[in-house]
């Protein structure tokens, strides 16, 4: 049934119809329904209230993280409470959406029946408040635990091989990314932990041409790739290269989430400014296209074919359909390259 909830009220008022009793018990019977049924859907109405906070002529940031919150731990769809964690993670408080995601969790196992894609998405994002919330350990361990299970998808795969590069793990990091390559369509946060690890291994070459390809012909849209790729550039004194990487960066959406900060790249461009390219026979542009067509692990060649998800912004703003609609729904996971929310909902200095 794609709509349980419409057929619910359709029957309950059939129901009164057909029942013998006199109009005045009728009303009184559909005031109360329609009582426990604003009760029980009074989640999604938080969500709404939240994002009409937040969209307004006046903007109320606080009240908008408040309804938030509440709306999370209401009856809600495992889906749209990930989202609201994922929320709070990206641009508010890390602690508030890890006790979410830990309330999913919980309220999951309790079923008779648990869906495991449910957890198994809570736990991916949990990584990530997890990680804003300085518990790294913690945030690489659950997520070797789901690869080590046989979970691996996009998700897990960018925000672990994230983290394990960020602490110098880089054999587990190589196989991570090895083993990504093989099972999954590479999306830009995968190839940049590729070409990233490609920089902390010293092969500055190959790293280039990796990056010359993601941030020249795809542009991704969060700041790490410039980073990594300017890092690359500069190893191989191609300033000018780096000084443009440096600028399309910082012009990028910076997340809690993000590993690097407005500050590190501007100060990064401050120290390459006024430095000439080296005349020395390092690379040029033609040659970085032939070089990414090489596997730069030397084996067989990466899929990098983008489905639709892998560049789609989520929102977390409930549509009309969403107030009725009871069916099991994609569950919203979250990765590092993510951008799931609109720019219009948050105003950054303030989160």
């Amino acid at each position: 049934m794609k709509n349980p909830t419409l057929l619910i009220i359709a029957l309950f008022f059939l129901a009164i119809v057909l029942i013998p009793v006199t109009t005045t018990i009728k009303m009184i019977l559909i005031v109360l329904f329609f009582i426990v049924f604003l009760y029980l859907k009074r989640g999604y109405f938080y969500v709404v209230f939240a994002s009409a906070a937040l969209k307004g002529k006046n903007p109320d940031q606080q009240k908008a993280w408040r309804l938030y919150e509440k709306g999370a731990f209401c009856p809600l769809p495992a889906q749209y409470a990930i989202m609201i964690g994922n929320l709070f993670v990206q641009k508010g408080d890390a602690a508030v959406a890890l006790r979410i995601y830990d309330f999913i969790i919980e309220k999951e196992l309790k079923k008779n029946k648990p869906l495991q894609t449910v957890i198994d998405s809570a736990n991916t994002s949990r990584s990530m408040a997890l990680w804003v919330l300085q518990r790294k350990e913690e945030a690489v361990h659950l997520l070797q635990s789901l690869w080590d299970e046989g979970k691996l998808d996009k998700n897990l795969a960018v925000n672990l091989g994230t983290f394990l590069l960020d602490v110098g793990e880089l054999e587990r990091a190589k196989q991570l990314i090895e083993e990504s390559e093989k099972e999954l369509a590479e999306t830009p946060g995968m190839i940049d932990n590729r070409g990233y690890w490609l920089y902390l291994s010293g092969s500055y070459a190959n790293a280039y041409a990796l990056y010359h390809r993601l941030l020249i012909d795809e542009g991704p849209q969060f700041p790490e790739a410039y980073y990594h790729g300017a890092l690359v550039a500069i190893a191989l004194e191609k300033f000018a290269m780096a000084t443009k990487y440096l600028e399309q960066g910082l012009g990028k959406t910076f997340y809690q989430t993000s590993t690097v900060t407005v500050e590190q790249m501007e100060q990064l461009l401050k120290e390459i400014d006024g430095k000439i390219d080296s005349d020395g026979d390092v690379i040029d542009h033609e040659l970085v296209s032939s070089l990414y067509d090489e596997d730069l692990f030397e084996d067989e060649l990466p899929n990098t074919d983008l489905d639709e998800d892998d560049l789609g912004e989520h929102s977390i703003e409930l549509s009309e359909e969403d107030y009725w609609e009871q069916e099991d729904q994609p569950i919203a996971q979250m990765s590092i390259e993510s951008v799931l929310f609109d720019e219009e909902y948050l105003d950054d200095e303030d989160h």
